[in-house]
């Protein structure tokens, strides 16, 4: 299930995972969590396999970046002789040194789900526009009576037809069913502005959707 994680500094093409909630196929209680977590082949996977890749009762272990929060999955092993090494996150660019006793396990009620493209895209334009890596946006909006078969992408679309968008979120219950309700960051006060005008009423999948600012 998971891949081999070389050193994060020889990666290339890696692709982002995020601890999230656990969905339907498990039976334990999700809860929410917005660590990143990526994995990637190593360079010589076949010839030297990880144990990150065994079948094992173990929880998988992973490193996290300190300037944007994006983990990587990794193993003991990865790390050499030394139990430790200079790593860089292939996402901000940001570079540290890890020691084998940081590395963290993934907690019971999360899994590995891949790292939307509009996270990896906000941490980097905030980035290079000076900005923290985690900013998302300058007005986050409430969005009720969405339709259960509606997704994060299906609102990402509709609202950033208006202006970017930062952040996208379904509220969901233990089970993983959407509640009906979510929010929407925008990065510009002014598009909020004009999403609460253009898109509140607007029908998606079937359901007129409510729009309004968010006191959270």
């Amino acid at each position: 299930m998971y891949r081999l994680c070389a050193l994060l500094a020889l990666l290339q093409g890696v692709s982002a995972f995020t601890v999230s909630p656990l969905s339907l196929q498990s039976t334990l209680i999700s809860s929410t969590s917005q660590s990143k977590l990526c994995s990637s082949p190593s360079p010589d996977a076949s010839a030297a396999p990880s144990s990150a890749t065994a079948t094992s009762t173990q929880p998988p272990s992973y490193v996290r970046c300190g300037r944007c929060q994006t983990s990587y999955l990794i193993d003991e092993q990865d790390l050499g002789v030394s139990n430790s090494r200079r790593l860089e996150c292939t996402v901000c660019g940001h570079s540290w040194f890890q020691s084998k006793d940081r590395i963290m396990r993934v907690r019971n009620g999360f899994q590995l789900v891949e790292l939307p493209d509009l996270e990896r895209e906000r941490i980097q334009t905030n980035i290079q526009e000076g900005r923290d890596p985690k900013y998302l946006g300058e007005i986050k909006l409430y969005v009720g009576n969405i339709s259960f078969e509606c997704t994060e992408e299906d609102l990402k679309q509709v609202f950033s037809e208006v202006g970017p968008v930062g952040d996208v979120s379904l509220v969901r219950d233990d089970t993983g069913r959407p509640k009906g309700f979510g929010f929407v960051t925008l990065r510009k006060r002014e598009d909020g502005m004009k999403a609460l005008e253009q898109l509140n009423g607007m029908d998606i999948k079937g359901r007129e959707i409510a729009v309004r600012e968010s006191t959270n």
